[in-house]
């Protein structure tokens, strides 16, 4: 047989670390016996003796959790590893990670957004309590003071809390975060390239009046109006931010403010 008519070989398996085998086999353990925050792993001489192997094997393995947020290391004669609930902002910077090797425009966002909103929005009609309401009342309390000041950055983040307030009411833990996920990508990450003062406060006072109607089709738990002012004002908040020269920054791994 000529070297050219050779079957092809397979590519080589790659090996595993003894830690990352650790690692998983400790997330599955997490898993099975449903650890809730609080609870701890067992310490490192437990787990040495359980998978027979080097301190320092089982400390690269902790430690991978770690960075993975599913557990902190607690200190001193009675420390070892902690399950903590993995906060939003750690799970939204892995998809801003995945996001950050891929083209993303307003058109992609606004696709989603719209139709995310606006389940979030009707889902909560009938949940909200009165404090909850005062909470919206008091966010458009804000953002009015900070369009009266100029402080339209500052005016822009308190627009987009008023969303994350209704994620908070709501019960669909999915919904809330993909809702979060993008108000964070709004808030932290965009730039405004172009437009007036007159067209950023325009987008301002339409905000503004969104909201006001918002809370209005709360109060009276009308979840048609709800539906029908939370389509419109996703469909005008794109128009503004295309109006406007609206980018997402370069790289989407910063988690800062900008």
């Amino acid at each position: 047989m000529r070297p050219d008519d050779a079957p092809s070989l397979p590519p080589p398996l790659r090996r595993v670390k003894l830690s990352d085998q650790i690692a998983e086999d400790l997330c599955r353990r997490i898993a099975r016996d449903r650890m809730a925050p609080g609870q701890r792993l067992p310490n490192e001489r437990a787990l040495m003796r359980h998978y027979g192997c080097a301190k320092g094997t089982i400390r690269e393995a902790l430690k991978s959790l770690e960075v993975q947020g599913l557990v902190t290391m607690q200190s001193g004669p009675n420390g070892g590893a902690e399950i903590r609930p993995i906060s939003i902002d750690a799970a939204a910077q892995q998809l801003r990670r995945f996001l950050h090797f891929r083209e993303l425009d307003f058109a992609q966002v606004y696709a989603v957004r719209r139709g995310l909103e606006v389940a979030l929005g009707t889902s909560v009609v009938g949940r909200l309590s009165e404090a909850d309401l005062q909470r919206l009342d008091a966010n458009i309390a804000a953002c009015d003071a900070a369009a009266a000041l100029g402080q339209r950055s500052a005016g822009r983040a308190l627009e987009l809390a008023f969303h994350d307030l209704l994620c908070d009411a709501s019960d669909n833990a999915l919904l809330a975060f993909m809702c979060r996920f993008l108000n964070s990508l709004l808030r932290d990450l965009v730039e405004f390239h172009g437009g007036s003062l007159t067209e950023h406060e325009a987008f301002g006072a339409h905000n503004l009046d969104s909201h006001r109607q918002l809370v209005a089709a709360f109060r009276a738990e009308d979840a048609d109006a709800v539906g029908r002012v939370m389509h419109a004002h996703m469909c005008c908040a794109e128009h503004y931010m295309r109006r406007l020269d609206a980018a997402f920054r370069k790289d989407l791994l910063s988690s800062g403010t900008a």
